[in-house]
Order: C-alpha cells, then sequence, then structure tokens
C-alpha cells in the first residue's frame, strides 16, 4: 500500500515539508516535527540499526559525530538515513535534518518530513494489512496538519522561544511556551476540527487569549456537583467576583451563570438539550464578556491572571491520542481525590511529602440534560489557580522542551546560568539540580504509591515546578482524571470518602502499576529531563541515571511499606512506554478506548538498571 497525499488547502502534494528558507534549507519547525515523529516511532518498530558512519554516499557535512539510523522499508524496496545529533541513554534521541532515502542499491537523496509519513503508512511491515488504507490516509493527514500548525507557531513565536528562559520567564510564558507539544509523537500539534483560523485563536502556542462565552441558567437546567459542598450560586458569584469586568452581568433571579469556551459553543447551539433549554426560555445567551483567559499547554484549560480558578472545558476536538470530552466518571474523579487528601490518611501524605501540592478540582458544572445528568460537552471544572503570572513555576513539558533548531531549551539554559552565577562547571550545576529535583518533585510521587496506595499519572504536562534560586522547591500536580487508589488505601478511605468505592473502576495489578506509572512518571517525566541535560549538553545522561539508581536505593533503604514499584525501576533491564505511534496511527480514542491505550505498551532500554554496579 502506498498512499499519495492528495492536495488541500493547508496540505500541498508537492510540500515534503520543502517551503524552506533559503539559508536553512527546511521549513520552520521542521526539526522539531521530525524529532517527535521519528523518536515516537523508533520506539515501536524494532528493525532499525544504529550506526556510526553515514552512507559513503551522504555529503560528509551531513556527518554528525553520533552517526545514525539506518531502517529498511522493505515493502518498497528503499531505505531511511536518520542522522543523529544526540543519541540519548534516557530514550528521546536528537535527530538532524536532513533525513535521506535510497532504492536498494541505489543513490541517496533528501526526504521530507511529509515524504517520509507517507512511506512509512504505507509500509506493511509497519502499519500491518492492506485493509488499513483509510487509517493511513488519515495518519497522513494528522501528521501534515501537525507539522503545519508547528511551522505557523515556531515562525510566529521565534523571538520569544529564544528569549524563553528562568528567571524572566513566570508561569504563563512556559504555558504557552510549549510550542513543539509531545516530545514522542507522530502528531504533537494535531487538531483535527479545527481551521488554520482556529489554531491561531484558541492555541496557547499563538499565545492567544480571548474572552469566554457565558451563559444564564435557570436552576433546573443546571447541573453542578461540589468536592466540598458549597452551593453551585456561590461557587459561581466567586468566579465572576474575580473579574472585575463581569460585575454588571445581567442575571435573571435564582438563575446562575455559565462560563463556555467560545470554540465549544458551535458544538453546543446543535445540541438537542441546548435546544431544549433555550426554547423553553430557561438558557439565555450573555455573549462574550469579562477579561481574556489565556488556553495553557493542555489547550482546553484556561488561565487568567488574579483568577482563583483555573476553568477546564470539554472541548470536542481531538488533540493527540484524543477527543477532549470530559466524561462524568472523569469530572466525578475531582471530588474523590480531593476528599482522600482531607482525610486523615491524606493529611499524614501531606505532612510527610511538603513539597507535594495538588491543584484540586473543587466544582465541575455543565448543561443538565433534560432527563437528568450533565451534558458532556458543555462540562467546565473549577480548578486551583495558585500562580501569578510572573511565578517561577514552569510545566515541566516546556522547561524540558527543545530549543529552535536544536538550540538548548529552558532547563539547558537553567544549569548553564546556575553554573555561572556559582562558579562551577555545568555539568557539577545540572548534577546539583537534577539532585534536588529528585527530592523535590519525583520523592512524593513515590511515597504516595508505596507506602499510601495514591497513584497519580504525573507526566510532563500534569507536573508544574516551582523553582527557588533556580533550583527544584515545589511540586504542582493537575489533572485529578488519572488519579486513583490502591485496594487497601480504598478501604481506609471508605468511611471518610463518600463514593470512593467509585474508584475501584480504576484497579490495577502491579503488573499494570508498574507499566502505567513506569511510562508517566518515569519515562515521560524524568527521563525527559535526563535527555533535555543530555541534549543541552549539560551532563553525562548515565552519571544522572547512576544519580537516580542512588537515590531510589537510599528511598527502599528508608523502609518502603510497598517497595514494589522501586524495586520494577532498579531490577528490570527495560521498562514499558506507551506506544503513541501505533495509537495514533490505528486511530484509537484514548478516552473512549483504554484497552486499546494499554495494548500499544513497548519495552524501552532502562538506565536505572543499566548503571548499575
Amino acid at each position: 500500500m502506498i498512499i499519495i497525499l492528495k492536495p488541500t488547502p493547508r496540505t500541498p502534494a508537492t510540500m515534503p515539508l520543502s517551503h524552506a528558507a533559503p539559508e536553512s534549507g527546511r521549513t520552520p519547525g521542521e526539526l522539531a516535527s521530525a524529532n517527535a515523529f521519528l523518536n515516537a516511532l523508533l520506539r515501536e518498530w524494532p528493525q532499525w540499526s544504529r550506526q556510526q558512519q553515514a552512507p559513503s554516499t551522504i555529503d560528509a557535512a551531513d556527518s554528525h559525530a553520533d552517526g545514525g539510523v539506518l531502517l529498511p522499508l522493505p515493502g518498497h524496496g528503499l531505505s531511511l538515513w536518520l542522522p543523529l545529533a544526540h543519541w540519548s541513554a534516557a530514550g528521546r534521541h536528537l535527530f538532524a535534518l536532513p533525513l535521506w532515502l535510497s532504492p536498494e542499491g541505489g543513490p541517496w537523496r533528501r526526504c521530507g518530513l511529509l515524504e517520509l509519513a507517507t512511506l512509512i503508512a504505507g509500509e506493511p511491515a509497519i502499519v500491518g494489512p492492506r485493509d488499513a488504507n483509510r487509517r493511513g490516509w488519515l495518519f497522513v493527514k494528522r501528521v501534515a496538519d501537525s507539522a503545519l500548525n508547528l511551522a505557523d507557531a515556531e515562525a510566529a513565536r521565534l523571538d520569544e522561544l529564544k528569549r524563553l528562559a528562568w528567571p524572566a520567564a513566570g508561569y504563563l510564558d512556559a504555558e504557552q511556551g510549549l510550542v513543539y507539544g509531545h516530545a514522542v509523537h507522530p502528531t504533537p500539534k494535531s487538531r483535527d476540527e479545527f481551521s488554520a483560523d482556529d489554531v491561531r485563536a484558541y492555541s496557547p502556542e499563538f499565545a492567544s487569549r480571548f474572552a469566554l462565552e457565558w451563559l444564564a441558567l435557570a436552576p433546573e437546567a443546571m447541573w453542578s456537583v461540589d468536592c466540598d459542598g458549597q452551593a453551585p450560586a456561590e461557587r459561581l458569584a466567586g468566579l465572576v467576583a474575580d473579574d472585575a469586568a463581569l460585575a454588571a452581568i445581567g442575571l435573571p433571579e435564582g438563575w446562575l451563570p455559565l462560563p463556555v469556551h467560545p470554540w465549544q459553543m458551535r458544538t453546543l447551539r446543535s445540541h438537542p438539550a441546548y435546544e431544549h433549554w433555550l426554547k423553553a426560555g430557561k438558557l439565555k445567551e450573555l455573549g462574550a464578556l469579562g477579561a481574556d483567559w489565556h488556553p495553557t499547554s493542555s489547550l482546553r484549560t484556561l488561565y487568567a491572571p488574579g483568577q482563583r480558578y483555573m476553568l477546564k472545558h470539554s472541548l470536542s476536538v481531538r488533540l493527540t491520542n484524543s477527543r477532549r470530552v470530559l466524561q462524568p466518571a472523569e469530572v466525578a474523579r475531582g471530588a474523590l481525590v480531593h476528599g482522600a487528601f482531607v482525610s486523615p490518611l491524606g493529611r499524614r501524605l501531606s505532612e510527610r511529602c511538603p513539597t507535594l501540592s495538588i491543584m484540586h478540582e473543587r466544582a465541575a458544572f455543565a448543561i443538565a440534560l433534560p432527563g437528568g445528568g450533565p451534558l458532556a460537552e458543555s462540562f467546565v471544572l473549577l480548578r486551583d489557580n495558585p500562580f501569578a503570572e510572573r511565578d517561577t513555576a514552569y510545566v515541566m513539558a516546556t522547561l524540558c522542551q527543545d530549543g529552535p533548531d536544536g538550540t538548548p531549551g529552558m532547563l539547558g539554559k537553567l544549569v548553564a546560568a546556575l553554573a555561572e552565577r556559582e562558579g562551577r562547571p555545568v555539568a557539577d550545576a545540572a548534577e546539583r539540580w537534577f539532585a534536588a529535583f529528585l527530592e523535590v518533585a519525583l520523592r512524593p510521587f513515590l511515597i504516595a504509591m508505596s507506602d499510601f496506595g495514591f497513584l497519580f499519572s504525573a507526566h510532563q504536562q500534569n507536573m508544574v515546578l516551582e523553582l527557588a534560586d533556580g533550583y527544584p522547591s515545589r511540586v504542582h500536580f493537575r489533572d485529578c482524571q488519572g488519579t486513583t487508589f490502591s485496594e487497601a488505601t480504598i478501604r481506609q478511605l471508605e468511611p471518610h470518602v463518600p463514593g470512593i468505592e467509585a474508584a475501584r473502576e480504576l484497579q490495577f495489578s502491579q503488573a499494570e502499576i508498574n507499566r502505567l506509572c513506569g511510562y508517566y512518571l518515569i519515562v515521560n517525566n524524568v527521563f525527559n529531563v535526563i535527555s533535555a541535560l543530555g541534549a543541552a549538553g549539560a551532563a553525562d545522561e548515565m552519571r544522572l541515571a547512576a544519580r537516580m539508581r542512588g537515590f531510589l536505593v537510599a528511598l527502599k533503604d528508608e523502609g518502603l511499606a510497598e517497595p514494589a514499584f522501586v524495586d520494577y525501576l532498579l531490577d528490570a533491564p527495560e521498562i514499558e512506554s506507551k506506544g503513541n505511534f501505533m495509537i495514533c496511527l490505528r486511530n484509537v480514542n484514548e478516552t473512549t478506548e483504554p484497552d486499546g491505550s494499554f495494548r500499544s505498551y513497548v519495552p524501552v532500554s532502562n538506565p536505572i538498571y543499566h548503571c548499575a554496579p
């Protein structure tokens, strides 16, 4: 199966991302797109080899010290040469452009990203049977859309990206500085239902900002849940009171205001429940009102300086692996997590781990369905907002993001600045910073898991690292959707947390805990820290892995109640990573098809094991 990308207004057939600036030989953003695509592919497809020397007919100027990867495509009778700027022991490599393509025994020529994606999507050895043709088309379209979105964003924000650095950067700068998206994903910036104008208007990578649409609802048309029993009118009154521009909002007596993401209004207006309440005179559109809100790195979560809450909305858009429409069970989990942390067990965890802060989801609101229950497309969660705009608290995904064209990103520049300030070698500064990160950010999650049975999906976009004088001082966890508890912990919480038995829907065996937490907390998060420092030339990655091993051994020696996960990290030659490439290629929606996500996991090398003495 060979897929040819048909022309559309946004994906011309002549474009292997070939509309490059003459001085660079490539388009803006192509390196970041290629790195995300290739790292995802090579994690999941084992039929490649790393070689130190480039093929002899490739220009010597395009050779690199770390060699490259030779990837055969037997279904096409072709081979790919993928030059390496940096080979990472922690698993996220830096590739270099151009990429190269050759028929068997033939000359090598340059290959653009979209040509590469088209070939991969048509390679039976990788994608499977021929009946995957339609999925292949959709996959290539998403690669194209993502690459163009990323290219547009880098071109628009290039000067800001170059300046993005501690201490000048604040919280909002980092949230809207995640221009390149997921670092190991074939379509890190795909937005299926967004037009090009929508992407610019509503995406954080374009530093967008906008007013919310507001609805007025009669009490019978509003659905709500609150984690500590506060009345909906009081909770929403606080949200309105934080915005002076909403002081004149007019509501009929007893009615409630509901904030709506402006893009989502298009979906809501066509829904029968919306039409029902509108025709019944129980819903009124108030229009775009109030101060501007800023999309954060997660797109559907909005931030406004000075507000006590962030707002997380349902958006009927597929981003990376799922459509971002909140489900009732996900919404309910915020109340369970809050209840767990105010219980005696949760208070002991907070006392034991003072550097851990949970951004609780205090309440959720939605348009009610006429027959009862919430309209999922209208959900909005109210999440704690502990940050001022200029706080040096950075989402980990942006902190570890590569700089433009493979230059050091925020973390590399941070440790270089610390080294200069302290008069020490950069490698020493990097190791000191990493040691602080392990104590401040990793320790709480391991203790929560091992001694308290609290399990968090602590990946890089769910973790915000607060810095004091440049070093980690506090870690903030957000997004309760992936949080659950062990069976023993659920039993302890039952007298204190109403409804906690619902957490049993997310019960996992120890092997599944190793897989999931090993990916989210370790591969996606901590290993990306190691890779970022290595790619910046700031540290030897195996020295950092050895320091992490020493940290884990010392933590275990303190006496963990359940050391199985720490043992797994210490003793497993390979740990498992989620297969974002195949999830995307097979068009799996993780929100509604979790089994498809679980089946995607693949083994990756574990540097913690391989640095054992």
